[in-house]
């Protein structure tokens, strides 16, 4: 999906702007870095975090750390691991995160996947 597609998205599902920040591949999209990804990968806060899975149909998808990781509708993922840690800036109004949090997280993950 392009950048169009993801503000899109992400209004329809009309989460509070100041308890998310777009993540990795997203994040890319909104910086022009690439120009489209599959998913939307979000960091959420605690609140967020128990919304969604109150109110929505979640799918478990791994364990990070500790963490939980879920997806809605398979188009985005979220977590609350990387909410208080990831550095961003803003958007259009929207928390993404900086090309340097991007890196870092996206070592993590391959770590992690054995890559």
């Amino acid at each position: 999906m392009n950048k169009e597609k993801i503000i899109s998205l992400l209004k329809k599902y009309n989460f509070d702007k100041e308890d998310y920040i777009i993540l990795s591949g997203a994040a890319m999209v909104l910086r022009n870095l690439k120009d489209t990804t599959n998913d939307i990968d979000i960091a959420v806060s605690d609140k967020l975090y128990n919304e969604l899975l109150d109110n929505y149909n979640c799918t478990f998808e791994l364990n990070v750390d500790g963490y939980d990781v879920w997806y809605i509708d398979n188009i985005i993922n979220f977590s609350n691991h990387f909410y208080k840690e990831a550095e961003y800036d803003c958007y259009n109004g929207y928390r993404i995160q900086t090309r340097n949090s991007i890196k870092i997280l996206k070592n993590k993950m391959d770590i992690i996947k054995g890559k």
